[in-house]
């Protein structure tokens, strides 16, 4: 994404776009807003699968990124951004384990935590992950 973000948060934006196959997504959504001064630079893709979740309603994924989010709100470049976040729920849609984030540094500390998604936030007490 461009812009705009604050260093010390995380956040979820979701968009709920009627597009069914990658192609036509990304000729029609992804197209539309690529420039420095729209959504996205130098669109790519590196990952195609189906969606392979039993409990995949547009109420049941809200529940697995409020989960995700919830678990932790921290922002880091290296270790928690936008494509740490994008390998985790891709992962996590796809049932796919070797999912690595697009640029070559933040694979270097990444760590998956698809398991965010499936657990309810508040009912998490420990202090590891």
């Amino acid at each position: 994404m461009v812009l705009p973000w604050k260093t010390t948060k995380s956040e979820i934006r979701l968009h709920d776009v009627p597009y069914e196959k990658m192609e036509e997504f990304l000729s029609k959504f992804m197209k539309e807003y690529e420039s420095p001064s729209e959504r996205f630079l130098d669109i790519q893709h590196t990952y195609s699968h189906e969606v392979r979740l039993s409990h995949n309603s547009r109420l049941d994924i809200c529940i697995y990124l409020l989960n995700y989010i919830r678990r932790d709100k921290t922002y880091d470049q290296l270790k928690r951004n936008c494509q740490t976040f994008a390998a985790d729920f891709y992962g996590f849609l796809a049932g796919k384990k070797d999912v690595k984030p697009f640029h070559p540094i933040n694979k270097i500390e990444y760590v998956n935590r698809n398991h965010f998604f499936l657990y309810e936030s508040s009912k998490y007490t420990s202090k590891r992950e």
